[in-house]
C-alpha cells in the first residue's frame, strides 16, 4: 500500500500502469470477500446446586494406602482437630452469635465439623476488590474524623488516605458492614475483618500507626455484627468471622 501510494503521488512508476493498480485496489476495498461463517454459538448456563452437588460427587475417588502405619508412642500423639468429634449445636452456637458474643474454639470445631460432612463450607470473597467497585475518594476515606489530616511523607508529600481500605472502618463503617453482609447473603459461612493492612508497618506508610488497634477491634465488631444481623435471619445456619 505505501508502494502504490508513493507511485500515485509521484505520478510514476516503473511500467507505468500505477493509476490502474490503484483503481483496481480502490474496487476491491469498496466490494470486501464476504466474511467467513460465525462458528457455533457457545452457550453458558448457570448450574443448580443441585447439578454442582452431583458434579462434585462424581469427581470422588476411592484411594487405598498399603503403607504401615506408624504410630506415635504414648502421649506423644497430635491431635488432628478436624478430625475431633463432638456434639453440633447449633442453636447454641447461634444464639451466642447473634448476641455478638464468641462461641467456644470446642463449639466452633464441633459445628464445622459435623458441617463439613454434608457440604462445602465457604470463605467470603475479596474485601478490596469489592470496596473499589464503590469508585471512592480521598474525602471518603478522611470522613469527618480525618478531615484535617496533614501529614508529611520522607520526601515531604502530603500524605495521601485514598487506598487506606482499612481505614473506611471509621469514615464508612455502615458500607463495610454492609458488604460483610452481602459476603453472608451470598451463601459465605465465614468472613474476615476489613483489617488486611491492620498493623503498624502497613499503616505506616499512611502516617495512621496510632489507630491500629483501635483499627482492628472496630473491624471485628462490625463484622461480628453483620455476623449476628444475618444468624438473627438465619439460625439454622451461624455465620463466623
Amino acid at each position: 500500500c505505501r508502494k502504490m501510494a508513493e507511485e500515485v503521488i509521484l505520478n510514476k512508476s516503473a511500467d507505468g500502469n500505477h493509476v490502474e493498480r490503484f483503481l483496481e485496489y480502490a474496487e476491491e476495498v469498496k466490494k470486501p470477500p464476504a466474511p467467513a461463517p460465525a462458528g457455533p454459538v457457545l452457550k453458558i448456563e448457570k448450574s443448580s446446586p443441585t447439578q454442582q452437588i452431583e458434579f462434585l460427587r462424581s469427581l470422588k475417588g476411592t484411594v487405598t494406602c498399603e503403607a504401615e502405619h506408624v504410630k506415635p508412642e504414648p502421649g506423644c500423639e497430635a491431635l488432628d482437630v478436624c478430625r475431633l468429634e463432638g456434639p453440633q449445636e447449633t442453636q447454641k452456637v447461634a444464639e451466642k452469635i447473634i448476641a455478638c458474643q464468641t462461641p467456644t474454639p470446642t463449639e466452633v470445631l464441633n459445628y464445622f465439623n459435623n458441617e463439613l460432612k454434608k457440604r462445602i463450607c465457604f470463605l467470603d470473597g475479596g474485601m478490596g476488590t469489592r470496596i473499589q467497585a464503590e469508585k471512592l475518594e480521598e474525602a471518603d476515606y478522611r470522613g469527618d474524623r480525618f478531615k484535617d489530616f496533614n501529614e508529611i511523607d520522607a520526601n515531604g508529600v502530603p500524605v495521601s488516605l485514598k487506598g487506606n481500605n482499612d481505614l473506611l472502618i471509621f469514615s464508612k463503617p455502615d458500607m463495610v458492614r454492609d458488604i460483610h453482609k452481602e459476603y453472608f447473603a451470598a451463601g459465605s459461612d465465614i468472613c474476615e475483618t476489613n483489617t488486611f493492612n491492620g498493623t503498624t508497618i502497613s499503616q505506616g506508610e499512611y502516617k495512621m500507626q496510632p489507630v491500629v488497634y483501635e483499627l482492628n477491634k472496630k473491624g471485628a465488631e462490625l463484622a461480628k455484627q453483620a455476623a449476628a444481623d444475618v444468624t438473627k435471619a438465619e439460625p439454622h445456619k451461624p455465620r463466623f468471622v
